[in-house]
């Protein structure tokens, strides 16, 4: 098992808690090789699939995430630099709903892990 991660006081608990599931689940699969532990393979398989589907919608919840705070900070450049244009609410309102259905998204996403 790597334990490095979990010496360094700087890394995130949820990331020392994912790297740790990994390794425990690396280890039961390597175990599974053995005679007596075939009844796990199953199991063990269906929780490593179940692991990448976590880490997938993680990862995409991210890239969604990313993108909507990139977005966000264009429409705060264009809004600083125009400052003396006014701007009507409904014209605001839809520049941002965008980025709230963006949001949304991947909020719901990640949420349904829960």
């Amino acid at each position: 098992m790597n334990t490095q991660p979990l010496l360094d006081p700087d890394v995130p608990a949820a990331y020392l808690a994912l790297a740790t599931f990994q390794d425990q689940l690396s280890h039961l699969q390597s175990l599974t090789s053995l005679p007596e532990h075939a009844a796990l393979r199953e199991p063990i398989s269906q929780l490593t699939r179940l692991s990448q589907t976590i880490q997938h919608t993680i990862a995409d919840g991210i890239c969604t995430l990313d993108h909507a705070a990139d977005c966000m900070q264009c429409l705060l450049d264009l809004l600083h630099h125009a400052e003396d244009v006014p701007l009507p609410a409904n014209q605001l309102a839809g520049l941002l709903t965008p980025l709230h259905q963006q949001i949304s998204l991947a909020r719901t996403d990640i949420g349904q892990l829960l």
